[in-house]
Protein backbone atom coordinates (compact mmCIF):
# COMPACT_ATOMS: atom_id res chain seq x y z
CA UNK A 1 0.00 0.00 0.00
CA UNK A 2 1.50 3.46 -0.65
CA UNK A 3 0.88 7.05 0.57
CA UNK A 4 -3.06 7.93 -0.76
CA UNK A 5 -4.83 10.86 -1.16
CA UNK A 6 -8.68 10.60 -0.15
CA UNK A 7 -11.66 11.59 -2.66
CA UNK A 8 -12.51 15.36 -2.26
CA UNK A 9 -16.10 13.60 -0.78
CA UNK A 10 -14.23 11.96 2.07
CA UNK A 11 -14.04 14.50 4.71
CA UNK A 12 -17.02 17.69 4.87
CA UNK A 13 -15.33 21.23 5.51
CA UNK A 14 -17.17 21.14 8.66
CA UNK A 15 -14.31 19.14 10.03
CA UNK A 16 -12.80 22.62 9.49
CA UNK A 17 -12.77 25.72 11.45
CA UNK A 18 -11.41 28.91 10.10
CA UNK A 19 -9.17 31.28 13.12
CA UNK A 20 -8.93 33.79 11.14
CA UNK A 21 -5.84 34.74 12.05
CA UNK A 22 -4.19 35.52 8.48
CA UNK A 23 -4.03 39.53 8.22
CA UNK A 24 -4.37 38.85 4.74
CA UNK A 25 -6.03 35.61 3.29
CA UNK A 26 -6.62 36.72 -0.38
CA UNK A 27 -2.37 36.70 -1.07
CA UNK A 28 -2.37 33.20 1.10
CA UNK A 29 -4.38 31.08 -1.47
CA UNK A 30 -3.50 27.53 -1.31
CA UNK A 31 -1.04 26.53 -4.47
CA UNK A 32 -0.05 23.60 -3.79
CA UNK A 33 -1.96 21.75 -6.21
CA UNK A 34 -2.64 17.99 -6.82
CA UNK A 35 0.33 17.93 -9.36
CA UNK A 36 2.46 19.28 -5.88
CA UNK A 37 1.18 16.28 -3.78
CA UNK A 38 1.57 13.70 -6.21
CA UNK A 39 5.24 14.88 -6.24
CA UNK A 40 5.25 14.77 -2.48
CA UNK A 41 3.69 11.12 -2.20
CA UNK A 42 6.62 9.92 -4.86
CA UNK A 43 9.24 11.66 -2.89
CA UNK A 44 8.51 9.41 0.30
CA UNK A 45 8.11 12.24 2.29
CA UNK A 46 5.14 10.12 3.91
CA UNK A 47 4.92 6.88 5.34
CA UNK A 48 2.66 4.34 3.42
CA UNK A 49 -0.15 4.86 5.60
CA UNK A 50 -0.39 8.39 5.03
CA UNK A 51 -4.08 9.68 3.55
CA UNK A 52 -3.46 13.30 1.85
CA UNK A 53 -5.87 15.29 1.20
CA UNK A 54 -6.57 16.60 -2.58
CA UNK A 55 -5.91 20.56 -3.49
CA UNK A 56 -8.94 22.72 -2.19
CA UNK A 57 -8.42 26.22 -3.10
CA UNK A 58 -10.99 27.21 -0.17
CA UNK A 59 -9.62 26.11 2.76
CA UNK A 60 -6.93 27.92 4.67
CA UNK A 61 -3.94 27.12 6.58
CA UNK A 62 -4.88 28.83 9.79
CA UNK A 63 -7.71 26.01 10.61
CA UNK A 64 -8.55 24.04 13.19
CA UNK A 65 -9.39 20.63 12.76
CA UNK A 66 -9.83 17.49 15.04
CA UNK A 67 -9.42 15.49 11.79
CA UNK A 68 -6.49 16.90 9.76
CA UNK A 69 -2.89 18.48 9.96
CA UNK A 70 -1.65 21.26 8.28
CA UNK A 71 1.47 20.65 7.19
CA UNK A 72 3.55 23.59 5.02
CA UNK A 73 5.90 22.10 2.03
CA UNK A 74 8.98 23.74 2.79
CA UNK A 75 10.49 21.65 5.21
CA UNK A 76 10.14 18.63 2.33
CA UNK A 77 11.57 21.19 0.40
CA UNK A 78 14.49 20.60 2.19
CA UNK A 79 14.48 17.30 2.06
CA UNK A 80 12.80 16.36 5.46
CA UNK A 81 10.31 13.35 5.64
CA UNK A 82 7.89 12.28 8.11
CA UNK A 83 8.02 11.50 11.08
CA UNK A 84 10.32 14.52 11.56
CA UNK A 85 13.58 14.36 13.75
CA UNK A 86 12.70 13.50 17.20
CA UNK A 87 14.45 16.49 18.25
CA UNK A 88 12.38 18.84 15.79
CA UNK A 89 9.22 16.79 16.70
CA UNK A 90 10.18 17.56 20.47
CA UNK A 91 10.40 21.77 19.55
CA UNK A 92 6.60 21.20 18.38
CA UNK A 93 5.30 19.22 21.21
CA UNK A 94 7.38 22.02 23.87
CA UNK A 95 6.13 24.86 21.81
CA UNK A 96 2.69 23.63 20.97
CA UNK A 97 2.96 25.62 17.86
CA UNK A 98 1.16 24.16 14.60
CA UNK A 99 3.91 23.11 11.71
CA UNK A 100 1.98 25.34 9.48
CA UNK A 101 2.47 28.44 11.45
CA UNK A 102 5.98 28.39 11.57
CA UNK A 103 8.28 30.28 9.07
CA UNK A 104 11.14 28.92 6.78
CA UNK A 105 13.98 30.05 8.79
CA UNK A 106 12.34 28.14 12.13
CA UNK A 107 13.05 24.79 9.73
CA UNK A 108 16.00 25.81 8.93
CA UNK A 109 17.87 26.15 12.72
CA UNK A 110 16.03 23.50 13.62
CA UNK A 111 17.44 21.06 10.82
CA UNK A 112 21.27 22.63 11.55
CA UNK A 113 20.60 22.32 15.22
CA UNK A 114 19.15 18.67 15.22
CA UNK A 115 22.55 17.83 13.03
CA UNK A 116 25.04 19.39 15.69
CA UNK A 117 23.20 17.10 18.09
CA UNK A 118 23.84 14.15 16.17
CA UNK A 119 27.00 14.86 15.20
CA UNK A 120 28.58 17.11 17.83
CA UNK A 121 26.72 17.52 21.24
CA UNK A 122 24.19 14.31 21.85
CA UNK A 123 23.40 16.18 25.21
CA UNK A 124 21.73 19.46 23.07
CA UNK A 125 17.72 19.73 23.98
CA UNK A 126 14.97 21.67 23.01
CA UNK A 127 14.98 23.23 26.45
CA UNK A 128 18.88 24.47 25.23
CA UNK A 129 17.27 26.68 22.62
CA UNK A 130 16.31 30.23 24.49
CA UNK A 131 20.00 30.98 25.36
CA UNK A 132 20.58 31.43 21.14
CA UNK A 133 17.35 32.12 20.52
CA UNK A 134 14.10 33.65 21.23
CA UNK A 135 10.42 33.05 19.49
CA UNK A 136 8.35 35.33 18.55
CA UNK A 137 5.21 35.87 16.95
CA UNK A 138 5.21 37.46 13.35
CA UNK A 139 2.64 38.57 11.23
CA UNK A 140 -0.64 36.40 11.13
CA UNK A 141 0.83 34.39 13.97
CA UNK A 142 3.41 33.33 12.48
CA UNK A 143 6.35 32.30 14.35
CA UNK A 144 10.18 33.10 14.02
CA UNK A 145 13.49 32.28 16.16
CA UNK A 146 15.51 35.45 16.45
CA UNK A 147 18.77 35.36 18.09
CA UNK A 148 19.61 36.91 21.49
CA UNK A 149 22.79 37.33 20.25
CA UNK A 150 24.06 40.18 17.61
CA UNK A 151 26.43 37.29 16.52
CA UNK A 152 23.96 34.88 16.05
CA UNK A 153 24.87 30.55 15.87
CA UNK A 154 22.97 30.00 12.68
CA UNK A 155 24.35 32.55 10.03
CA UNK A 156 21.82 33.29 6.88
CA UNK A 157 19.45 31.17 8.55
CA UNK A 158 16.67 34.05 7.99
CA UNK A 159 16.63 34.40 4.31
CA UNK A 160 13.10 35.19 3.23
CA UNK A 161 11.07 32.53 1.44
CA UNK A 162 8.64 34.10 -1.27
CA UNK A 163 5.44 32.31 -1.11
CA UNK A 164 6.18 30.19 0.78
CA UNK A 165 3.30 30.88 3.38
CA UNK A 166 0.83 29.66 -0.03
CA UNK A 167 1.93 26.06 -0.35
CA UNK A 168 0.44 24.02 2.08
CA UNK A 169 -1.58 20.64 2.31
CA UNK A 170 -3.53 18.75 4.92
CA UNK A 171 -2.63 14.67 5.92
CA UNK A 172 -4.91 12.39 8.01
CA UNK A 173 -4.49 12.98 11.62
CA UNK A 174 -5.20 9.69 12.24
CA UNK A 175 -3.18 8.02 9.26
CA UNK A 176 0.06 9.37 10.91
CA UNK A 177 2.95 9.03 13.61
CA UNK A 178 1.75 11.31 16.86
CA UNK A 179 -1.37 12.80 14.79
CA UNK A 180 -4.02 12.46 17.37
CA UNK A 181 -1.05 14.71 19.71
CA UNK A 182 -0.38 17.36 16.71
CA UNK A 183 -1.63 20.96 17.27
CA UNK A 184 -5.29 20.98 16.15
CA UNK A 185 -5.20 25.10 15.73
CA UNK A 186 -3.12 27.84 15.24
CA UNK A 187 -1.06 29.01 18.95
CA UNK A 188 -1.72 32.73 19.25
CA UNK A 189 1.09 33.04 22.07
CA UNK A 190 4.69 33.31 22.24
CA UNK A 191 6.75 30.00 23.92
CA UNK A 192 6.51 31.10 27.90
Amino acid sequence: MSTRTCSQTCESMETFVQQNLLKNPEKEICAFDNANIAALIASGAFPDSAIIRPFDRSIRSDISSTDWVCFPAYPFSLGLRYPFPEFMMQFFRTTGISFAQTMPMVWRVLIVLNQIKNLHCPDLCIENIPIAYRLRSHDSSRFLLFSTSSKPVILKATKNEDGCQRKFFFVKRDSIYEGASLSMEWLTTGWV
